[in-house]
């Protein structure tokens, strides 16, 4: 198969899509995983069947990988985006594919940090445009011309290193040693640990562990598949936190009587006649959604985004010429620094906000333009960590992890359906939290916080995310030994003296390997990956494991 310039280009205007982030959902969902964009490279190159059953691999070492604060450990996207279409027109097997990812996933890290570094230039001249109070020319500057400078670095290389270095590269693969070959093999056996033990330490407490190991054996000793892991593992969730859930409603209503009638009366305040409709919170939260990724700098991190997000509502609560530098100076104090989760904490951050510029347009001196700016930045760290667990680290892959069997059978549902089901929940989570935060004002979200409910959604996500974590780790690290012990008289293996101790011992061990290191010992993804990428070819290519 032969890579047409047609096709580099189309898979180059993809990637490029891809790595701006747009939508944010699904955007980050593709910047993130390999699954959805296998599809795209599916029907480009014409083969959905083979694409999918080689992303499917890929996306087994890429599980648990989120942007967390803005930093990726590696880059499942253009990781993606190179190895699919390589493998597909030079007839690599999936091991190999595996083997080209991770070089190509480090290198594409290196490349975004460096385009976050310069879109920081792009975020000052935005803030001459706003200064002049000219939101289109921020704009401009801040969300379009980074979004088309990171598509077309993206894009170019993409196209580049598909229609000259596809062919290159056949010739050197041709001539792989066998020992090289079984090497690779266990690399890939190996690898998806790295995924299962990201995603276990990121969501796991101490007294949830166990539901991991449930959830691995399950697996071994019934070999039941996912669908009816997912139900049982949602069976045994609802029965712990009916008989725990004393334990996250205990602050529930920490507070007097009297500070009760207080919130009230805040409340009843909070909920008057309103100067935006629906539909104006709507766009609001749409326009957010759109752009939160795409001017993504160090320096700024989101802030032109939901600067640009508030522009509309803006224009509403200063109509008049009289007001522009009360609306410039509005648009001076969402340009600075902020960064967080887009469903769980941008949408109450701009609800929130939205309510405090709505009111202090009301009465300009009753409210500190510095308790708008303490607000949103009190709050947007925690929320973003709720978010990052929730959407992210959980939901996400769960997502992932239902659907991975019919991608690995080459149906393209298997990319769709998580894409799909992530953007509709997670969309509808962000425009709920906005449109009550702006109705209500703080006491939804504090109320939200202090009910325990919140608290009861992470640890109902954490222990049904470890369960399924456990049993797609039985199912997807498949690292074997082929050792031999012999004698006169008899002859074994060593793989089944391990499978006579307990089923899967050694996948079990490779992830539990991972996941102490990182918990233990440095959170360090990168080295993880190194390290085991290292270890597993090394005793692959002396025929110590095997895939």
């Amino acid at each position: 198969m032969t890579i047409t310039l047609t096709q580099a280009v189309l898979l180059g205007l993809f990637c490029g899509i891809a790595k701006c982030c747009i939508p944010y959902t699904p955007g980050a969902f593709m910047f993130n995983t390999v699954i959805f964009n296998a599809v795209i490279i599916g029907a480009v190159l014409g083969d959905m069947t083979q694409a999918m059953i080689i992303g499917a691999s890929l996306q087994l070492i890429y599980l648990g990988v989120i942007s967390a604060g803005g930093n990726q450990p590696t880059d499942p996207c253009l990781a993606a985006y190179v190895a699919i279409p390589v493998a597909m027109a030079s007839g690599l097997d999936t091991n190999a594919a595996v083997a080209l990812a991770v070089p190509v996933g480090l290198l594409g890290v290196q490349i975004t940090n460096i385009l976050y570094l310069a879109a920081g230039f792009f975020a000052q001249k935005g803030d001459t445009c706003v200064e002049k109070g000219n939101a289109a020319g921020m704009v401009r500057w801040s969300i379009v011309t980074v979004g088309i400078i990171r598509m077309l670095c993206f894009g170019v290389l993409i196209a580049v290193a598909l229609y000259f270095g596809s062919s290159a590269l056949q010739g050197v693969l041709d001539d792989i040693p066998e020992f090289v070959t079984n090497g690779l093999s266990a690399m890939g056996a190996c690898l998806p640990a790295v995924g299962f033990a990201i995603i276990a330490n990121l969501i796991s407490k101490p007294k949830y562990v166990p539901f991991f190991f449930a959830g691995f054996f399950l697996i071994q000793y019934t070999g039941i598949g996912t669908i009816p892991l997912l139900m049982m593992g949602a069976f045994i969730t609802f029965l712990y936190i009916t008989f725990t859930k004393n334990e996250y409603a205990g602050n529930a209503d920490y507070e007097g009587e009297d500070e009760d009638e207080d919130e009230d009366e805040d409340e009843d305040e909070e909920v008057g006649e309103k100067i935006l409709t629906r539909l104006d919170v709507l766009k609001s939260y749409v326009i957010y959604w759109l752009t939160a990724e795409v001017c993504h700098s160090f320096e700024r991190m989101q802030a032109p985004a939901f600067c640009t997000a508030l522009v509309p509502a803006l224009k509403k609560f200063y109509p008049n010429q009289e007001d522009k530098p009360k609306y410039i100076e509005a648009l001076k104090r969402n340009m600075t620094f902020f960064n967080t989760e887009a469903h769980w904490g941008g949408g109450p951050c701009l609800g929130l906000t939205l309510a405090m510029e709505e009111k202090k347009s009301r009465n300009y001196e009753a409210i500190p333009g510095e308790m708008i700016l303490n607000l949103k930045t009190g709050l947007m760290g925690p929320l973003a960590g709720i978010g990052d667990t929730l959407s992210w680290s959980t939901l996400m892959y769960l997502f992932i992890g239902l659907f991975l069997p019919l991608a690995q059978r080459g149906n393209p549902l298997g990319g769709i359906a998580p894409i799909v089901l992530l953007t509709v929940v997670c969309f509808g989570v962000g425009y709920f939290l906005t449109s009550k935060c702006y109705t209500f004002g703080y006491s939804f979200a504090e109320n939200m916080l202090k009910s325990g409910l919140v608290n009861m959604i992470i640890a109902a996500a954490s222990i049904l995310g470890l369960f399924m974590m456990g049993g797609l780790a039985a199912t997807y690290v498949t690292v074997q030994t082929p050792l031999k012990f012999a004698t006169s008289a008899y002859s074994t293996t060593l793989q089944s003296i391990l499978d006579s101790i307990a089923p899967g011992i050694l996948p079990l061990a490779v992830v539990l390997l991972v996941w102490g290191y990182l918990s233990k010992v440095k959170r360090n993804y990168f080295v993880a990956t190194l390290g085991l990428t290292i270890l597993s070819l090394a005793l692959g290519c002396l025929g110590v494991i095997g895939g």
